[in-house]
């Protein structure tokens, strides 16, 4: 019986919540330089999770390989960010920026593939970390 709600509790914890997908824009600071651009972008409810429209169902290739595995002490490094590493061995570059949600501006660091597709980071390293070994 515990088992049984445990499982329950755990797998509606991983559950993507519902997306709202809009024509948007995305605002990055380089070299002091802030910048605009334009993008179609889908986001959840709570404003932490960012996906392209290619990754919104976890289905994009270049983020969300199934035959790939990597344990924690591949990308954790007293430096860096572990989802950041993640990012950079999938072949992805990760990004701070801000995405607009409304009239509101909302931060959230992504990383972005050779495709165009992107999600954001935290998604990312929680897909390869809940796979089984």
């Amino acid at each position: 019986m515990l088992s049984n709600i445990l499982f329950i509790l755990m797998s509606s914890a991983f559950a993507q919540s519902e997306l709202h997908c809009v024509d948007g824009s995305f605002r990055s600071t380089t070299n002091g330089v802030v910048s605009t651009t334009k993008a179609y972008y889908c986001y959840n409810s709570d404003k932490t999770q960012l996906y392209s429209k290619e990754c919104k169902d976890l289905k994009c290739p270049a983020a969300f390989n199934d035959r790939k595995f990597f344990k924690f002490s591949e990308l954790h490094d007293e430096n860096s960010n572990p989802a950041f590493n993640l990012c950079r061995k999938l072949d992805g570059k990760p990004e701070l920026l801000e995405f607009k949600a409304g009239n509101e501006w909302f931060a959230l660091d992504r990383c972005q593939f050779k495709d165009g597709s992107f999600v954001s980071t935290s998604e990312l390293l929680k897909f390869y970390l809940q796979k089984k070994r």
